[in-house]
C-alpha cells in the first residue's frame, strides 16, 4: 500500500470502527485496506479475482472483497459477497476485541473472508463505520462486521443459499451491523391492507410492467401495484434505499417522523413524487428491515411508504437508475438510509444544492476560489489507469491544505479516503476546479483526466 495512505491509516480507519466508537482493528492493519463505494463490477474490478476467483486461488481471491446488503433464503437483511453467497458469523468468536476462533478444519468448512494488505473492499449497502479487520492466527487479515469476523460456508453451493443458518446453534447469517440475521416478517398488514414479501420483485414473480417499473404516472393503480425497497449505494452515497427500478429514494427534513407526516404536497409532490401504495399492494424488502417500514395517510388521502417514520419520495430530476441529483437540494432533501436517516457523502458534509441532471458525486468544474462544500482532511490514491488500475503505477497524497500532485499526466482515477476535496487543474490550487465527495473511477467523466495538478484538502 502507498506510504501516504499508510501514514494516514489511523485517521482513515477511525471511520471503520463500530457505530459505538469501539475500533474493530489495529491501525496498522486498517491502513492497508482501500474502501470503495459500490459493487466490484461498477468499479471495474478485474475478472476472475476477488469473490469470483477460482477455488483455491487465494492470491486472486484476496485482491478484493465485496459486501452487499440484501436478502437470501428469507433472511433480511443479510450480507452477501459479490457473487451472491451468504456471509456468516460464529457465536464462539468475539467482537470486542475482534477474535476468530475458527481455525484448522473449522476454517475449511467455514472459509474466512480475508483480504490482502492493500486489497480493495467494495461496500454496497454496508456502512463503512461497521467494517473492520482482525488478524487471524495464520497472519491473514479477516473482514469483520460490528467486530464479528465473517465467513462463507462450504455447504452453500449456489448464490442465495443459507444452508449455514443455525448450524450447531452457533452459526448465523450476518447483518450489515454484525448482528445475527433473522427471517423477515411477511404477510399482509391488517391496518393498511399492504402485503410484505422478502426478496426482490423479480425473484417473487411480480408483474414487471407494473409497480416500480411502470412507465406512467406514479398515482396510477398500476404504479402502486408493488414497491421494492432495496438497500444499496449510488453516486458515492452508502448505504441508501432505492426502488425496484434502481431509483434513489429520498426524505424531506420538513416532514415529521413522529407522527409520520408528509408536508410535501401540490407542486412539491410533482417534483418529489411520494412512494405510494394502496390496499392490495405488495412491498418487497431486500436489505431493508420490515420493522422499519410504515404506511402513512397523506393530506389527499393517499397512502405513502415511510422508513423509520420518514415519508419517502422519488425525485423528478433523477432520469436514470443510480442518479442522486436530489441529494442536498435546498439543504432539506437527502437520500434516505435503511433506518430512515439521511445519507450524506463520505466526509459527512451535504453537497452543494443540485439542479436536476447535476451529479451528486462531483460538482461542475469551476474557477471560483471557494466551494459551498466544507472540505475534509484525509488522503487520496492517484491511479494511472481508469477504474483504479495502475498500468503506469500510482502515487499518494494527503492533507491538510493544498497539495501538489507529483505527475498530473499520470492520473486517470482517484481513490479518496476522507474528504470532500477539491481538484484543481493548475498548480497551487489555481485554475479550473471541481469538488468530489467520493472516489472517481474515470476522471474523464468530470473533465479532469490527466489534468489534476493539485488537490485541496481541509485545513484541519
Amino acid at each position: 500500500m502507498l506510504a501516504a495512505l499508510t501514514a494516514a491509516g489511523v485517521a482513515v480507519l477511525s471511520a471503520c470502527g463500530s457505530t459505538a466508537g469501539t475500533p474493530n482493528v489495529a491501525p496498522a492493519v486498517a491502513a492497508a485496506a482501500d474502501f470503495l463505494t459500490g459493487t466490484a463490477q461498477a468499479n471495474g474490478a478485474p475478472q476472475n479475482t476477488g469473490d469470483f476467483a477460482a477455488p483455491g486461488d487465494t492470491a486472486a481471491a484476496e485482491q478484493w472483497v465485496e459486501l452487499d446488503s440484501g436478502s437470501a433464503g428469507g433472511l433480511n437483511p443479510v450480507v452477501l459477497n459479490g457473487k451472491g453467497f451468504t456471509l456468516y458469523r460464529f457465536d464462539k468468536d468475539s467482537p470486542k476485541p475482534p477474535k476468530s476462533t475458527c481455525n484448522g478444519d473449522c476454517a475449511k468448512t467455514w472459509p474466512p473472508v480475508t483480504l490482502k494488505q492493500g486489497g480493495k473492499l467494495f461496500l454496497n449497502g454496508v456502512d463503512q463505520a461497521d467494517v473492520g479487520f482482525v488478524k487471524r492466527d495464520d497472519g491473514s487479515m479477516q473482514v469483520t462486521l460490528g467486530g464479528w469476523p465473517v465467513y462463507k460456508y462450504s455447504g452453500d453451493s449456489q448464490p442465495g443459499q443459507t444452508n449455514g443458518q443455525g448450524v450447531g446453534g452457533t452459526w448465523f447469517g450476518v447483518t450489515p451491523e454484525g448482528a445475527k440475521a433473522q427471517k423477515s416478517q411477511e404477510g399482509t398488514d391488517a391496518a393498511s391492507g399492504v402485503g410484505y414479501k422478502t426478496g426482490t420483485a423479480k425473484e417473487n414473480g411480480a408483474d414487471l410492467t407494473a409497480g416500480d417499473d411502470y412507465q406512467g404516472p406514479r398515482t396510477d393503480d398500476a404504479a402502486m401495484k408493488w414497491v421494492q425497497l432495496s438497500r444499496g449505494s449510488a453516486g458515492g452515497l452508502n448505504p441508501i434505499v432505492h426502488d425496484g427500478a434502481g431509483f434513489t429514494l429520498y426524505r424531506f427534513d420538513k416532514d415529521s417522523p413522529k407522527p409520520p407526516t408528509s408536508n410535501c404536497n401540490g407542486d412539491c409532490a410533482k417534483t418529489w413524487p411520494p412512494v405510494l401504495v394502496k390496499p392490495g399492494s405488495r412491498i418487497f424488502v431486500n436489505g431493508v428491515a420490515t420493522s422499519k417500514i410504515g404506511i402513512l395517510t397523506r393530506a389527499d388521502g393517499s397512502r405513502q411508504v415511510s422508513i423509520g417514520g420518514w415519508p419517502v419520495y422519488r425525485f423528478s430530476g433523477d432520469k436514470k437508475a443510480g442518479d442522486t441529483n436530489g441529494e442536498g437540494v435546498g439543504g432539506t432533501w437527502f437520500a434516505v438510509s435503511p433506518t430512515g436517516g439521511k445519507t450524506l457523502p463520505k466526509g459527512g458534509q451535504p453537497p452543494a444544492t443540485s439542479a436536476p441532471g447535476a451529479s451528486a458525486t462531483s460538482a461542475p468544474a469551476t474557477s471560483a476560489p471557494a466551494t459551498s462544500v466544507t472540505l475534509g482532511n484525509g488522503s487520496a490514491t492517484l491511479d494511472s489507469g481508469k477504474n483504479f488500475s495502475e498500468p503506469n503505477g500510482s502515487s499518494g497524497v494527503a492533507g491538510p491544505g493544498c497539495v501538489a500532485v507529483p505527475q498530473p499526466a499520470q492520473v486517470s482515477s482517484i481513490q479518496l479516503s476522507g474528504g470532500p476535496v477539491k481538484l484543481w487543474k493548475g498548480p497551487n490550487c489555481t485554475g479550473q476546479s471541481t469538488v468530489i465527495t467520493s472516489s472517481v473511477a474515470d476522471l474523464g467523466t468530470i473533465g479532469f483526466d490527466k489534468q489534476v495538478a493539485s488537490i485541496r484538502f481541509g485545513d484541519k
